[in-house]
């Protein structure tokens, strides 16, 4: 099983983290759950238990959720959600200006 863990075993203070940083890009770019869940292959259901901490997300989660939100899996997962949110709101408006 491909996971991304701080420690060897879960831990549910991470888990917990990575499922608010992911769900404020979602929020940040105005996404519902579904549509997020449905461009990761996955149920609506599946996706809230890994925004709300309570199942892991996989390498091949990370990959997905990297993707859907134009950052780097490096970043998803060292860069603190403060950070990550200011590093994805200036490259949007770079973009668009």
């Amino acid at each position: 099983m491909n996971t991304i863990s701080l420690i060897e075993s879960p831990n549910p203070f991470a888990m917990q983290i990575m499922g608010t940083k992911v769900r404020k890009l979602r929020e940040l770019f105005g996404y519902s759950q579904e549509y997020v869940a449905f461009h990761m292959n996955i149920s609506q259901a599946a996706y809230s238990k890994k925004e709300a901490g309570r199942t892991e997300l996989s390498l091949s989660c990370l990959t997905k959720i990297a993707a859907i939100y134009h950052v780097t899996i490096i970043d998803l997962i060292t860069v603190s959600t403060k950070d990550l949110l200011m590093k994805v709101i200036q490259a949007t408006s770079e973009t668009h200006a």
